[in-house]
């Protein structure tokens, strides 16, 4: 009878395990979309690109009022507030003008944001709401 030493059989059903693990996570179906971006068929679109300013745009056909936008963050969420927007107007607002409960303002180099959530209304009292992805 061979007796084989605990330095190769460890490793081996370490190997055997992970390979298991991995397949079993890479054998999901991709039917669908995850999220949205925003940028179809939504009331308002949110631009994240250049770091210092978040760009919001209304893209319906009247104002938006009570417009308030929410950066999520983990447990933290940071907000700030347009009274009102225009119809397709773009209007840029500073990150550091999006604030916590306790006043604190948001900073990207110690919050990691994962998404925006915009709620809204227009002139007729119609509520809009979207969370849009962090890009």
């Amino acid at each position: 009878m061979t007796c084989v030493s605990r330095r190769v059989l460890v490793p081996l059903v370490g190997a055997v395990a992970l390979g298991s693990i991995l397949s079993a996570c890479s054998s999901g179906s991709a039917n669908g979309a995850v999220g949205t971006s925003g940028e179809i068929n939504s009331f308002i679109t949110v631009d994240t690109s250049s770091p210092p300013i978040i760009t919001v745009q209304n893209r319906t056909a009247q104002p938006l009022v009570d417009v308030s936008i929410a950066i999520k963050s983990g447990m933290l969420t940071f907000t700030d507030r347009v009274s009102r927007l225009e119809a397709n107007e773009r209007r840029p607002i500073r990150q550091g003008d999006f604030t916590s409960r306790d006043g604190t303002s948001f900073n990207l180099r110690v919050a990691r944001p994962t998404a925006i959530a915009v709620t809204a209304k227009d002139l007729n009292g119609k509520q809009f709401d979207a969370t849009l992805p962090w890009r």
